[in-house]
C-alpha cells in the first residue's frame, strides 16, 4: 500500500511540475509577444513625431515670405 500511495504522490508532483513549467512557457511566450507589439509601436510613434517634424518645417517654410 506504501509504495502505490508514494508512486501516486510522485506522479502527482510530477504533473504539478509540467503543468508549473508550461505556465511559465506560456507566461514567457505572452511576454516576448507583448514586448514585439511596443516595440513596434514605439516605433511607429517616432516615425509620426519625425513625420509631424518634417511637415511643421515645411508648412513654417511656406509661411515665410
Amino acid at each position: 500500500m506504501y509504495l502505490s500511495e508514494t508512486l501516486a504522490r510522485d506522479r502527482h508532483h510530477g504533473q504539478l511540475e509540467k503543468a508549473h513549467q508550461e505556465r511559465l512557457a506560456r507566461q514567457a511566450a505572452e511576454l516576448r509577444r507583448v514586448e514585439r507589439v511596443r516595440r513596434r509601436a514605439e516605433r511607429r510613434l517616432l516615425r509620426a513625431w519625425e513625420r509631424a517634424d518634417e511637415l511643421r518645417t515645411m508648412l513654417e517654410a511656406a509661411g515665410q515670405p
